[in-house]
């Protein structure tokens, strides 16, 4: 009997509600790949920047939860991450 290959499931990316597989997840929340990339190349002088902080504050009404499933990991010294 031959093993199936899973298909990851695809999720709406927080930002821009698209339907995605790839990307990152913050307390359980999709960003897409391409949220990402944009996120982090825009200048906080520029306009999208607010539309994309909007966007991320919602992650806030789900943080006690996410701390309580997260395994915390916090920045050493040097760039290294430990864990605590």
């Amino acid at each position: 009997m031959a093993m199936q290959e899973q298909v990851p499931a695809e999720e709406t990316c927080l930002i821009c509600g698209r339907h995605e597989v790839e990307g990152i997840h913050i307390c359980n929340q999709l960003i897409c790949d391409s949220c990402q990339k944009k996120i982090v190349e825009t200048e906080v002088t520029d306009w999208k920047y607010k539309y994309y902080m909007n966007k991320l504050a919602k992650l806030r009404l789900n943080l006690t939860q996410c701390t309580k499933e997260a395994n915390v990991i916090h920045a050493g010294t040097g760039g290294e991450a430990g864990k605590h």
